[in-house]
């Protein structure tokens, strides 16, 4: 199949995905107003940039053109514009900060009602994943963009990362995940609301997210909280692949799940391979036993095209699974 019919049917896939969420959200608002609401916030420069970037890199995926030249300036831009942006004194940039972020768009929308940023943020993500190789995670999440930026640095300085276990990091986010369940359901972080206890999301204690959020804090204490699980993401990642995605973050957990669905993905070329390992030695994650196992489910994939740029026999590609 042609790359030109190949982005075809990821753009008739994704709009046509995108519908979904579109129609619940009519149905839940009862009628014509709930999904105009829907799409007013889907219309705003931050997600439409957010789809135009997921586009452009796959784009860039399949037609082998994305390099290092390429990848850097795309992983800056998206730092930039979810996670700097909206920080800076200029009223353009006012809409693009990363609230609600991945995590509070999950996490809050269970405790606390599925709004509609919350819903358009949530549908981004899964049509972005459902179309390519975790699309969001890998090229327009600030965080994950910032992760893979220091994995490339890393490489350059030659320092060596451990590789994942896929189960023992998985265990971990599951655990994350039960223990937000827990706490929420029992409401043991708290705050007290018109005399009524409200559950307090536990993911805000390791959201690096906030560390993209420039705001005068009360105490030490909360500013330490604040910035804390962003200032480790980035010093583990010199060792370790994209610590937070791996082991906290609750949407790489579910697009993980999602990813196993979507239209595109790196495939094996069997014809074509020596089985010489280059690929699973070079890539960072753990994906790369399964891919060449042809595994009906794999680790998470950041598209981040090591696996697929150094393969000797270009055995491996971006393509339709």
């Amino acid at each position: 199949m042609s790359i030109t019919k190949r982005i075809g049917i990821a753009a008739a896939a994704g709009f046509g995905l995108m519908a979904m969420p579109l129609a619940l959200a009519a149905q839940q608002g009862g009628g014509r107003g709930r999904a105009a609401t829907f799409l007013d916030v889907l219309q705003r420069p931050k997600f439409v940039t957010m789809l135009v970037i997921g586009f452009v890199a796959l784009t860039l995926l399949l037609t082998k053109k994305m390099t290092n030249r390429i990848k850097v300036p795309v992983l800056l831009l998206s730092t930039f514009l979810y996670g700097i942006a909206a920080n800076l004194p200029i009223k353009m940039f006012s809409g693009f900060s990363m609230h609600p972020s991945p995590i509070c768009a999950a996490a809050k929308a269970i405790l606390y009602g599925f709004r509609t940023p919350m819903m358009v943020t949530m549908a981004v993500i899964l049509f972005l994943t459902l179309v390519g190789p975790k699309l969001f995670c890998g090229w327009v999440c600030p965080v994950g963009a910032v992760q893979e930026l220091i994995a490339m640095l890393a490489d350059k300085l030659g320092i060596r990362r451990r590789k994942w276990n896929f189960r023992t990091t998985n265990a971990v986010r599951v655990g994350f995940l039960l223990l937000f369940i827990f706490l929420s359901g029992t409401a043991i972080l708290h705050t007290v609301q018109n005399g009524q206890k409200v559950a307090i999301s536990s993911y805000d204690y390791v959201n690096a997210f906030h560390g993209f959020e420039i705001a005068a804090q009360a105490t030490a204490f909360d500013t330490i909280i604040h910035f804390l699980p962003f200032l480790l993401t980035l010093v583990f990642a010199f060792k370790f692949y994209r610590p937070f995605c791996y082991l906290v973050c609750p949407i790489g957990l579910l697009t993980n799940l999602v990813e196993q669905f979507g239209l595109f993905r790196v495939v094996r070329k069997k014809p074509g391979c020596t089985d010489c390992g280059v690929c699973r030695d070079k890539a960072p994650c753990p994906a790369l036993a399964e891919i060449l196992k042809d595994a009906a489910f794999r680790p998470d994939c950041f598209s981040c095209t090591v696996c697929v740029n150094d393969c000797p026999s270009k055995d491996l590609e971006f393509g339709v699974k």
